[in-house]
């Protein structure tokens, strides 16, 4: 029999993922696919960054990233560089037109997000979901080991 902490568990993981799944319904009318807006966002988030390191956080295999790099260099959202130590290295980092599009991307997001919110939440639930983000963030940031 799971103990309150695995039903809870269970209900919050299934919770998030079609919440996401309704965030990510959002950007139909984005040209880039939702592999391509998270590694803008991971670029604006960390800087510049080597391709393998966005292949490892984004937990997809090097020609899955060069690809997606590939198609947003093309786009001009992404630019390259080679490092100033190690030439064999080249970095990416994010433009202006890129960060132009995930700002696009967040404000359709946020704005699906606010609507919806103030439509099916009274105020004072509003309140407690303030109150439980920072427990959430708390989850978020979490860099546990798998059990």
């Amino acid at each position: 029999m799971p103990t309150q902490t695995q039903e809870i568990a269970a209900k919050l993981r299934s919770t998030v993922t079609r919440l996401t799944r309704q965030l990510r319904k959002q950007n139909v009318s984005s040209e880039f696919s939702n592999a391509e807006l998270l590694t803008m966002s991971l670029l604006e988030q960390h800087g510049k960054m080597l391709s393998t390191e966005l292949a490892e956080m984004e937990r997809v295999s090097k020609q899955a990233i060069s690809q997606i790099i590939n198609r947003l260099f093309d786009a001009k959202c992404v630019e390259r560089y080679p490092s100033k130590e190690d030439k064999r290295k080249v970095f990416i980092s994010l433009t202006k037109l890129g960060e132009k599009h995930i700002i696009a991307s967040r404000k359709v997001k946020e704005e699906w997000l606010v609507q919806t919110m103030e439509k099916i939440f009274s105020s004072e639930e509003i309140t407690l979901i303030q109150a439980f983000l920072p427990l959430l963030s708390r989850l978020v940031e979490h860099n546990g080991t798998k059990v």
